[in-house]
């Protein structure tokens, strides 16, 4: 019996990581909490992301990127990005969009939302075959599917590395997934 939080995945293997947090976020209102992350997955508190092993994810040159780092969440997930001993380096911003192409406009309490952040960090010096653009259009689908485009930056990014995905909901050619939803949508038509 193993006590490695990550299992299946292997430590100190992988090139690239991409994490998308299970962040505890309040809900303003009743009216609220039926569209927040609590009707849709198990959420963690702030400290129980900071105490991850990541880090023990990583192969010595690793690129971690943090999705989907809403705005209200930025600052805790710059924290968990230091805590798990990687480098802040940029962003990159998801612009969702409809499938004809239209900016899709979320809510917001102050501004509102066309985009989710993507953290760019690093451990050591990972080798990168493609810089991409800050901004990247990818279509907004069911509340917490990633877009196809940013796992297609991804590969093209870093084609040939090891990569996971974690709290992934989907199955990936290429990349070993961890998770309780790992196959949430491998049966959902894109």
């Amino acid at each position: 019996m193993t006590d490695w939080f990550f299992d299946p995945l292997l430590p100190l293997h992988y090139e690239m990581i991409v994490i998308d947090c299970p962040w505890d976020h309040e809900a303003y209102s009743e009216k609220g909490l039926g569209k927040s992350q609590h009707a849709h997955y198990d959420t963690m508190s702030d400290d129980e992301i900071y105490s991850l092993p990541v880090g023990q994810l990583a192969s010595m040159n690793s690129l971690l990127l943090v999705a989907w780092s809403t705005a209200p969440r930025l600052d805790r997930a710059l924290e968990a990005v230091q805590r798990w001993g990687f480098q802040y380096k940029s962003y990159l911003v998801w612009r969702k969009t409809t499938r004809t192409g239209k900016v899709r406009m979320g809510p917001g309490y102050r501004v509102r939302t066309t985009g989710e952040i993507v953290i760019v960090a690093t451990l050591g010096n990972p080798k990168q075959a493609f810089a991409p653009p800050t901004i990247f259009d990818g279509i907004a689908r069911e509340h917490s599917r990633k877009p196809e485009e940013f796992y297609d930056l991804c590969d093209r990014m870093m084609p040939h590395a090891r990569r996971a995905d974690v709290f992934a909901r989907e199955s990936r050619a290429g990349w070993h997934g961890f998770g309780n939803e790992a196959t949430k949508f491998d049966e959902v038509a894109a």
